[in-house]
């Protein structure tokens, strides 16, 4: 039978803990700081339009900060932790539709240079529309996203996830978009 550990041994391996979970804290409050760097950073072009792939920039780093809060959620206090974690969640998806009929606009020019006369006559009817909802769905993300600093989100991330002087480099590296 193994012997109980003493009073010391259980202190130390509770203070080992702590520190541990720390360390933990302190990475995990550093990559969210990241990518929500990476979100504001890539806003303004979503906003502006002139690059569709300023969209896709936007979801790529919205989904990796969600994953990095994702499994950070007992680091950090729910009240205030719990709405920006939504609010990641909620970026995401404002950027959905318009990325989602971006794509599809992509995919119909690509195909309609090989497609049949009748295909093409197909693609001519349903582009019209997918640009009108792509359009009601830009509206509606640039509102989103507008109201992100009327709410002061962008001020509140910055205040509880202050990006480290240091990290610029990972910064570039984090917002780049791999094909």
């Amino acid at each position: 039978m193994k012997d109980k550990p003493s009073i010391s041994e259980q202190a130390r391996e509770q203070e080992q803990e702590q520190e541990q979970e720390q360390e933990y804290r302190t990475a995990m409050r550093q990559e969210i700081a990241t990518q929500w760097a990476a979100v504001w950073k890539a806003i303004p072009d979503a906003i502006d339009g002139n690059d569709i792939e300023a969209v896709h920039r936007v979801r790529v780093a919205s989904r990796r900060l969600r994953a990095a809060m994702d499994v950070s959620t007992d680091c950090f206090p729910r009240k205030w932790y719990r709405p920006l974690h939504k609010t990641a969640k909620d970026i995401t998806q404002a950027l959905g539709e318009v990325r989602d009929r971006d794509v599809l606009l992509e995919t119909f020019a690509a195909e309609r240079a090989a497609a049949s006369e009748t295909e093409q006559q197909g693609i001519d009817y349903l582009v019209p529309g997918i640009e009108r909802d792509r359009k009601r769905a830009r509206k509606r993300m640039i509102a989103f996203l507008t109201k992100l600093d009327d709410k002061g989100i962008r001020k509140q991330t910055k205040r509880r996830f202050p990006l480290p002087k240091h990290s610029h480099n990972k910064h570039r590296q984090s917002t780049e978009v791999q094909s």
